[in-house]
């Protein structure tokens, strides 16, 4: 059975690999699908392209604080506060581009992959919110 930090250290490589898939994205094949739009589609596509760059560090930051948690270096009371909320903005849970045939295929599959693993940190980071701040609403 895999440890805590094992499976934590997995999750962050895991975030790695779709961060360097969308800098590989950035890098090389959207300046090319670039080339044949319009300003407003290329200021759309930079602008996805930068949703999922935040999902991503979010979800790294997000996890970084779970293992200084497992490591004692914070405590979980320390982890909830809100200088520690690292899970945050509504515009990461936007899904409209993913079905937009106007934007490129990889960018597409990056976007929902991301938005996937983002949805599935921040269910995760609501519970322990809610179960150590049970007055409070709901995000």
């Amino acid at each position: 059975m895999s440890s805590p930090v094992t499976l934590i250290d997995s999750k962050i490589e895991e975030a790695h690999r779709l961060l360097s898939a969308t800098h590989d994205y950035i890098k090389w094949q959207a300046p090319k699908d670039m080339n044949t739009m319009d300003p407003h589609m290329t200021f759309l596509l930079s602008s996805e392209a930068m949703r999922v760059t935040v999902r991503l560090t979010q979800i790294i930051a997000w996890f970084m604080l779970q293992k200084a948690i497992l490591e004692g270096e914070l405590t979980s009371e320390e982890s909830l506060s809100e200088s520690c909320h690292v899970m945050q903005g509504e515009e990461c849970l936007n899904q409209s581009s993913e079905e937009d045939k106007e934007i490129p295929p990889r960018l597409r599959e990056l976007l929902k992959e991301s938005r996937i693993f983002y949805f599935s940190i921040l269910r995760l980071d609501t519970r322990a919110r809610e179960q150590h701040f049970p007055h409070r609403k709901r995000i």
